[in-house]
């Protein structure tokens, strides 16, 4: 009986809830969408950026070393330095300082170029990132567009000193896949006008690129590990032209967070496919080198 009054109890209460919305009672609310997953702040990826430009104030210093070896016809290591200090100074709005320095090791060349080993400094570069889509409850992705003009000093294949001036237009997109798996795609475009150190003749180039990174949280926000691919493509003019040559290049990335402050970013890329123009083979050596690698420190303050 116990149980039947109950049953009868409840069907009357929805009967009268019933009843109160046909007399043009409000209906419930639907519920709130769930905030869409946040990527975490730094260089969790390799060379491929996140949208994090950080919040108003916040200051950061960082210490970059891109390697490259393997050319065609030379024995050719390179290995540039980018000391960077940047700072959030609105909402969604970043910029950067850096200073440049280049080593470069070239010996048993077939051509023109004449083994050579030494660093010098390599010029400095000014970057401007915004952030002008944020993440929200109905939209999981976030982008950044960033633009660096950038004036080099050493032609960092050769080694010798070869001023050029240029820029990089970055665009730059990332989302959470769950609470661990974070993904990002840049695409970048860089222009350049350069000086030929043998006979002082000036000429135009391009490269595209494309890159996709994922990675996992491996240990919450402290360890990241995951993957990286990149697309290469070198062009013969300023904007374009022909392509002289393209190149795939996949590989592992780890991040390490020691601290709020403090992280350690690194990335290994070897040449996968590649194709130069009137060259045969499986690789492009002529515009790109045979791997890339990264070791990045960064520390906020």
């Amino acid at each position: 009986m116990k149980l039947i009054s109950s049953l009868l109890s409840a069907v009357l209460f929805a009967g009268a809830a019933q009843a109160a919305d046909l007399k043009g009672g409000k209906a419930p609310a639907p519920a709130a969408p769930e905030a869409a997953g946040e990527v975490p702040g730094g260089d969790i990826f390799g060379f491929t950026s996140a949208t994090d430009v950080g919040n108003v104030g916040d200051k950061g210093l960082a210490l970059e070393n891109d390697g490259s070896y393997g050319r065609r016809d030379m024995r050719s290591r390179v290995l540039t330095q980018k000391l960077e200090l940047s700072r959030t100074f609105a909402p969604n709005w970043s910029y950067a300082a850096s200073l440049f320095g280049a080593w470069s090791s070239v010996k048993n060349s077939t051509g023109d170029v004449a083994n050579r080993t030494g660093y010098n400094f390599d010029g400095l570069s000014m970057e401007v990132r915004h952030r002008f889509i944020e993440r929200s409850a109905t939209n999981p992705f976030a982008f950044t567009f960033a633009i660096e003009p950038r004036w080099g000093r050493v032609d960092t294949v050769s080694g010798v000193n070869a001023a050029s001036y240029g820029a990089e237009f970055k665009l730059q997109a990332d989302r959470a896949l769950s609470d661990k798996i974070f993904w990002a795609v840049n695409a970048n475009f860089a222009t350049s006008r350069g000086r030929d150190a043998a006979d002082g003749t000036w000429s135009n180039s391009s490269e595209s690129v494309v890159s996709s990174a994922l990675t996992y949280a491996v240990v919450d926000d402290k360890l990241f590990m995951g993957g990286e691919a990149r697309w290469n493509q070198a062009w013969s003019k300023g904007f374009f032209g022909k392509l002289d040559g393209q190149a795939l290049f996949v590989g592992p990335t780890i991040a390490y967070k020691a601290s709020e402050s403090v992280m350690l970013n690194a990335v290994f890329l070897p040449q996968i496919a590649g194709k130069a123009r009137s060259v045969t083979g499986l690789l492009d050596i002529d515009n790109f080198e045979r791997a890339n690698f990264r070791v990045k420190l960064a520390v906020g303050f």
